[in-house]
């Protein structure tokens, strides 16, 4: 029996970029064109005012939400915005899954587009549908929880969050199931989290732990080349562009895009090492299964 540690599985993130520094690049670079071709496909789709939203470069919050309602109004191109970024996501959460369960399969830095991809995309819209409808039903229950004051209020919140995280750690091998067996069922996800709650929950606790100091690194050394070129202001005037400021320009992309990356490598790799820990290493042989 394989003794699970969640704190090395918490670590794989950085070992698969410690020992994979050019498939990261590469999955960067694919995920620019796949923002890029998301991006085209809103501005052909939302027409001439996603377009003035998309010239100013750096939008406020107030911009994000024009945006938002602008996807609400136009329900088509939100379904296929949504789509899209359901797939650029999971071809990335495949190749980190088949990085770490199946090495020795390639692709192009370990990505494909094929009917594994498009399942993993279908059980990501179907968890978006999921979460969607839990925070619906929480929000109802909070608010008929409120009626008996503030503690009924208080008390309600920390049952919905209680809840959503036990239902969030029981399902949260799907992914990789899908991955290993082509199905999208729940119910096999479920079963096989059975007995291993706390430690999947450490697991994941520390995972998002981890990246949120990788964020903090990124964020400061943003910031550190950003005031050695001369600052925000001269960044985004093209009157004030010097070959320093245009530097620090792509090197802030080139460090966006790979913050991230890193963010789907450091969440979705754990569960890889967990599935391929509690589930294929811990799986009887076929003589005695049968």
């Amino acid at each position: 029996m394989t003794k699970f540690s969640p704190s090395d599985a918490a670590m794989e993130g950085f070992r698969l970029t410690k020992e994979h520094p050019g498939v990261m690049l590469a999955w960067s670079a694919v995920y620019f064109g796949g923002i890029l071709l998301i991006a085209l496909v809103m501005m052909a789709t939302l027409g001439p005012q996603f377009i003035t939203l998309a010239r100013k470069g750096q939008l406020t919050p107030n911009d994000l939400e024009e945006v938002a309602n602008l996807l609400a109004a136009s329900w088509p191109a939100f379904l296929l915005v949504l789509l899209m970024t359901a797939l650029l996501m999971s071809i990335i959460t495949a190749g980190v899954m088949r990085l770490v369960l199946r090495p020795t399969e390639h692709g192009f830095a370990h990505l494909k587009v094929g009917r594994t991809e498009l399942k993993l995309t279908a059980a990501n819209l179907l968890c978006i549908g999921l979460y969607a409808v839990s925070v619906v039903l929480g929000l109802v229950f909070t608010a008929g929880a409120s009626q008996f004051g503030s503690f009924g209020a208080v008390l309600a919140v920390g049952l919905v969050a209680s809840f959503g995280i036990w239902i969030g750690v029981r399902l949260s091998l799907l992914l990789p199931t899908v991955f290993e067996t082509g199905q999208i069922s729940l119910r096999l996800a479920w079963s096989r989290t059975k007995g291993h709650f706390w430690p999947l929950l450490g697991m994941i606790v520390l995972a998002v732990i981890f990246y949120v100091i990788v964020w903090i690194l990124f964020s400061i050394i943003s910031f550190a080349v950003v005031e050695l070129s001369g600052g925000e202001a001269a960044m985004q005037d093209i009157g004030r562009l010097t070959p320093l400021t245009a530097i620090a320009a792509v090197v802030t992309l080139i460090m966006q895009l790979l913050l991230q990356v890193l963010q789907i490598v450091m969440i979705y790799a754990p569960f890889a090492v967990a599935h391929r820990e509690l589930v294929l290493e811990d799986a009887p042989p076929a003589a005695e299964a049968f």
